[in-house]
């Protein structure tokens, strides 16, 4: 019977190790008032899927956002105590926080709209890979400061085969004067390398409810 109890008491024990998702948002969000993109906020909690705070495969946690420190990414060990922290240059006139996710091997990639009005009035997708160590990995765009041809990504998640997917939106020839853009699907991978490999779908209905669900969580 003893051992039985002493057994209890440390399975007991390691599964408090794991942060859950409202320890780390406590511990990084509320602590150091981290903001970012309310259109990831859908995503807290969705196990793989980017967001502005998620928890990584090793029991922790991370968080990219504009907070109390600034451009951040912060990432905790299971126990809650701090892992590492960097600090994100901005680029651009303006920078929009978007999400971080986490690859296969516990790289994470942080997602933020760069606005440069000098030469496009809407956004650009800035990417980071930072390994698991928090060293930079690298650092770029998805398209180019223009109406076409430039991706906007809504939807991010770890993929089994080690890349992260991606989909969202993009214009792939320019709007007549006077007109909106027609988007199209935008539906990508990118790995540890930066390597995107992208295809351009169907012109996206956003009215219609199957449009919709294709940049929600699955899970």
């Amino acid at each position: 019977m003893r051992t039985i109890i002493l057994l209890f008491v440390f399975i007991s024990q390691v599964a408090f190790a794991q942060l859950t998702i409202d320890d780390a948002r406590q511990k990084l969000v509320t602590q150091y008032h981290i903001g970012a993109s309310t259109y990831f906020a859908d995503f807290v909690g969705h196990a793989g899927y980017g967001a502005v705070c998620i928890l990584t495969a090793d029991g922790g946690a991370a968080a990219f956002g504009d907070g109390d420190e600034g451009t951040m990414v912060y990432k905790l060990k299971k126990e809650g105590t701090m892992q590492f922290k960097k600090k994100i240059t901005p680029k651009g006139d303006e920078m929009e926080c978007q999400a971080v996710v986490e690859d296969k091997a516990g790289n994470l990639y942080l997602y933020m709209l760069v606005y440069d009005h000098a030469k496009y009035r809407g956004g650009n997708e800035r990417v980071i890979c930072i390994s698991k160590a928090g060293v930079i990995l690298w650092d770029k765009y998805l398209g180019a400061f223009s109406s076409v041809n430039n991706p906007i990504v809504s939807w991010i998640r770890k993929a089994d085969d080690g890349t992260v997917a991606m989909r969202g939106h993009i214009a792939p020839v320019k709007a007549e004067e006077g007109k909106d853009p027609v988007y199209k699907f935008w539906d990508a991978t990118i790995n540890s390398k930066g390597v995107v490999i992208a295809k351009i779908g169907d012109v996206i209905d956003w009215a219609k409810p199957e449009w919709q669900k294709k940049f929600k969580p699955e899970n």
